[in-house]
């Protein structure tokens, strides 16, 4: 069979592989344009890859892992490996829903939950306030490295939501993307500062005239940083409970511990949309 013809069972791979990346881009809330500006593929290609005509190159390793006996996952790796599947770790801005959250998916999960600041507090003996007051925001960071390290070290499963900021230290970041599997959860400006009001915390814009201004500034500086998760989920556009079932399908798709029960998520609907009907989405 010469590299270019296709058999039908190939055919239909390539057919399921455009779905796949079709739904995974309506998940992330990307046009096709956007997801080929983070990518670096082209639109073109990314066209051809939806519509089922990938590239000839992911049918010829599917041919020789056949050849092989082996699973195409051995030769091309597993998206997730091993060491991280345990632990989910939720970023993004304050009031993006990662406390709230985050307790309910370990729950569900059975595992702990942690807030990374807490842990921060707990492995410098003073609160965040003080941190800062004290010792600088250098301090800080190297207390959150030493707190998310030593959670990794003593948890092997576990929910970990971080702050928002983590994700501008590089080092740390590295260090939570190489061990957890990293979950983006993403609202749009307007939600992110009323949720944080609503809860009567005005430290975000306690003292500056500009602060929608500013938030939609860091917003923006962060997403290519923030884009870096394994997944993402809009918390502007789903309920609490159906950002939770999104959760839970996430972890068991990207090979987590937990799959959601069958029936939580409507199979037709992978991407349904549902108006916010209240609750607390604290940061």
């Amino acid at each position: 069979m010469g590299v270019t013809g296709k058999t039908n069972d190939e055919a239909a791979f390539l057919s399921q592989l455009g779905v796949r990346v079709r739904r995974a881009r309506s998940r992330a809330g990307l046009t096709r344009r956007r997801l080929s500006e983070r990518s670096g593929v082209s639109e073109r290609y990314l066209a051809q890859l939806e519509s089922g005509d990938g590239n000839i190159s992911i049918l010829l390793i599917r041919r020789v892992a056949a050849a092989l006996g082996a699973d195409l996952h051995e030769l091309i790796g597993q998206r997730v490996d091993t060491g991280r599947r345990g632990r989910i770790a939720l970023i993004g801005l304050r009031g993006a829903g990662k406390s709230t959250l985050g307790a309910r998916l370990a729950e569900r999960l059975g595992v702990p939950f942690f807030e990374l600041d807490s842990e921060v507090e707990r492995e410098m003996g003073a609160t965040l306030e003080s941190v800062f007051a004290m010792y600088g925001q250098d301090a800080y960071r190297d207390g959150e490295r030493r707190a998310l390290a030593s959670l990794i070290e003593q948890h092997e499963r576990s929910v970990i939501a971080t702050g928002g900021s983590l994700v501008v230290e590089p080092q740390t970041y590295q260090l939570l993307r190489s061990r957890c599997l990293t979950v983006w959860l993403r609202a749009t400006p307007e939600e992110h500062m009323n949720r944080v009001i609503a809860q009567g915390d005005l430290r975000p814009i306690q003292g500056r005239e500009h602060a929608m201004t500013e938030l939609r500034t860091i917003l923006a500086q962060r997403e290519r940083l923030y884009a870096l998760a394994d997944a993402t989920i809009d918390t502007s556009a789903h309920d609490e409970e159906r950002c939770l079932q999104e959760l839970l399908t996430l972890v068991g798709e990207l090979g987590g511990q937990t799959p959601p029960a069958p029936g939580e998520l409507p199979a037709d609907e992978p991407g349904a949309v549902v108006r916010r009907a209240g609750g607390d989405l604290a940061s």
